[in-house]
């Protein structure tokens, strides 16, 4: 057996601590304590819990009174320990309480919550990290509340809800991710019957109908004019389809087919709300037994959108050498498109380098790309087409001269003259 080195010996592990033994260690912690009080609220919580639930609940109820009668703003230098502190905080209830009294801790947690909007006034949360403290506090809840049937839980909820609603729906996502179906549905309900709603519980009915997998629930929340547009159609059946409820989803997508106002002809795919109707009204044709309208479909949408998942949706569908024939022809719509830059794009994303490196040769005047965009077309190019990759870089340095970016203009001419010919 390989021995231990003196430096490994020397790391702070917790099998090398043990070696100092109980008391030196104690002795230790009694000292750093005596300097960082967060460390000794965290040593005092844990001598607590060695007494029992109702020890360690006195002590967690005095430090949630005194974070929430706080004013105080904290500072940026000491955010992280309190951040840490507040993180402690929530670990001593959804675990070592709730291993004692998971009532006494799920009252913990939802009074922790509640912290959120106090805590966050007195912090600048630039990086998040606070967020991300309460985001695995609802977390925790949903684990405690996991398997749970009792109505008054679902009521804690929609309590804790009513009471700070754009916080939730932040939170609620990951709570859910915990929960049944059926506690989702209960919240969802006991939400409903609510009295005086406000615009702030539309993302929570969303949120609760989605885990409840209740379609209409969601669909009532989305007024008659959104469904008319391409967006809100979308986001309605894609639940529906979802749910298997076929004709609904078609009534739906057809209501917005002739909507007007589509989206800028350089919205990303992901970004842009025809892009997505058009995704679901395929699927619709599809599973309706129209795969001739199915492809027509596809085809005009990639027309309209240049983009690469259609085309080679597409194309999947087509037997051999049609398939080869549909490609050139993309290729071809690609090239002459009256967007060059993003005829180009899609070429060196499918990839077809060679008819992008002849697309360059032919219409380098129409390529107009910030010199990012440029660099990385020139650094798929450079291998296997480096006439076609300087070219580039050369047109994107002349522009950045004429913008007077001479440092720009500098670094892309260094790039074209590495290119060898």
């Amino acid at each position: 057996m390989k021995r231990p080195t003196t430096a490994s010996l020397k790391k702070v592990t917790a099998e090398n601590l043990a070696r100092l033994g109980a008391e030196h260690l104690a002795q230790i912690l009694v000292s750093a304590a005596e300097t960082r009080p967060e460390l000794k609220r965290r040593l005092r919580m844990e001598l607590a819990a060695e007494q029992g639930a109702d020890h360690l609940v006195a002590e967690i109820d005095r430090r949630l009174a005194t974070l929430g009668a706080s004013k105080s703003r904290v500072s940026w230098r000491q955010r992280p320990t309190f951040v840490r502190d507040l993180d402690v905080l929530r670990i001593l209830i959804a675990e070592r309480l709730a291993a004692l009294d998971g009532a006494a801790a799920l009252d913990r947690m939802w009074a922790f919550m509640a912290l959120g909007r106090p805590v966050g006034s007195r912090v600048k949360d630039k990086d998040g990290e606070l967020a991300a403290v309460f985001l695995r506090a609802a977390g925790d809840i949903g684990e405690l509340l996991n398997g749970a049937s009792d109505a008054w839980l679902a009521e804690a909820l929609v309590e804790a809800m009513v009471k700070a609603p754009f916080v939730w729906a932040d939170w609620l996502p990951t709570l859910l991710a915990a929960t049944s179906r059926d506690f989702a549905a209960s919240a969802l309900r006991l939400l409903a019957e609510r009295p005086g709603a406000v615009a702030g519980w539309i993302r929570l009915i969303r949120q609760l109908a989605d885990a409840a997998g209740d379609v209409d629930a969601y669909r009532a929340t989305v007024p008659a004019e959104a469904l008319r547009t391409r967006a809100g159609a979308a986001d309605v059946a894609g639940r529906l389809l979802a749910a298997g409820r076929l004709a609904e989803a078609g009534a739906v997508l057809e209501g917005a087919k002739t909507a007007k106002g589509r989206a800028p002809a350089g919205l990303g795919a992901a970004d842009d709300p025809d892009f997505q109707w058009e995704s679901l009204w395929i699927d619709y044709l599809e599973q309706s037994g129209d795969a001739e309208a199915a492809q027509a479909a596809r085809w005009a949408s990639f027309e309209r959108s240049l983009s690469v998942e259609r085309a080679k949706a597409f194309t999947r569908r087509l037997g051999d050498f049609e398939d080869v024939v549909a490609e050139d022809k993309a290729f071809a719509y690609a090239a002459e498109h009256d967007d060059a830059a993003r005829g180009l794009q899609f070429l060196i994303d499918w990839p077809a380098l060679g008819q992008a490196a002849r697309m360059i040769d032919a219409r380098i005047d129409d390529i107009h790309a910030p010199p990012e965009q440029t660099e990385l077309w020139a650094a798929k190019l450079r291998p296997r087409y480096p006439p076609a990759a300087r070219l580039l870089l050369r047109k994107a340095a002349a522009a950045a001269f004429r913008r007077r970016d001479l440092k720009t203009c500098d670094r892309l001419t260094q790039e074209a003259d590495a290119i060898g010919e």
